[in-house]
């Protein structure tokens, strides 16, 4: 059976793209505080929505990712 390697710079990379999911997911919470008035301490009370955004984020750009991969991939070999 063939062995799987994860190279560090993969985890780094899914790394960052998960930490700029959840980014996003952070900022349409400040985004949806400040539009809505509500008070400050929802920053922290609904960071587990915030948590779970970030990887529904993270889950619907993984299809984007691997089809960008994909054509990258059939452009660079000739």
């Amino acid at each position: 059976m063939k062995d799987i390697i994860i190279t560090a710079r993969h985890i780094r990379r899914e790394a960052r793209y998960l930490l700029l999911s959840f980014v996003a997911a952070f900022g349409m919470n400040v985004y949806a505080i400040v539009r809505y008035t509500r008070p400050a301490t929802e920053l922290f009370s609904m960071i587990g929505y915030v948590i779970v955004t970030a990887l529904v984020i993270y889950l619907l750009l993984l299809p984007v990712r691997w089809i960008v991969s994909l054509v990258s991939r059939l452009l660079t070999r000739h």
